[in-house]
């Protein structure tokens, strides 16, 4: 029996292979780390199995390229955890410590010293349930850390206009951590 989906870890990417999503054919992610805490999707290629096959529109059409990235982003976080020796031999860039129930945690406790730490705990906490959920990120947030919703919306805007996060494109949910969080998280 073939496995169905293959993570490979190299030394500047890490490509997610997808054997089943669409009837012979491959689908490869590749993702490159731009901190030690995010990816970003770099390349979607999708291989022929057969040369007498061709793709067609409607099999393009079943791929999810949202939840693929998501899932994809899961399936490497998991098979860090399952072997963490072995991933850091190659001394990786993307390396998160980090979990979002530590971060939950060190939130509700008030485990941080001052208003920085909790801005940049916050950022990460903003981006990992951004990249799980996707949709309506204030109302998630505010049921995971038992904050007010309206509070989690400052919190947000306040982050992103102190420095602590960037964003990734106009309209859209998340964004890039940046160098003033990263120091932050690092001595953390």
């Amino acid at each position: 029996m073939s496995k169905t989906t293959d993570v490979i870890f190299e030394q500047n990417k890490i490509v997610v292979s997808f054997n089943k999503l669409i009837k012979n054919q491959n689908v490869y992610l590749e993702f490159i780390p731009i901190n030690q805490y995010q990816l970003t999707c770099n390349k979607i290629i999708i291989q022929n199995k057969d040369k007498t096959t061709n793709i067609n529109s409607t099999d393009l059409r079943k791929i999810n390229i949202h939840n693929l990235i998501k899932t994809s982003i899961k399936l490497i976080d998991k098979n860090i955890d399952l072997d963490k020796k072995t991933y850091k031999k190659n001394s990786p860039i993307y390396d998160p410590i980090l979990t979002s129930k530590d971060l939950i945690k060190k939130i509700n406790k008030k485990d941080y010293n001052n208003r920085s730490d909790l801005l940049a705990i916050y950022s990460l906490f903003y981006i990992n349930t951004e990249r799980e959920y996707g949709e309506n990120i204030s109302r998630k947030i505010s049921e995971k850390i038992k904050y007010k919703e309206s509070y989690v919306k400052n919190l947000t805007k306040e982050c992103f206009t102190k420095g602590y996060l960037k964003s990734s494109k106009k309209g859209l949910a998340g964004g890039t951590l940046t160098t003033k969080s990263l120091k932050i998280l690092t001595s953390l």
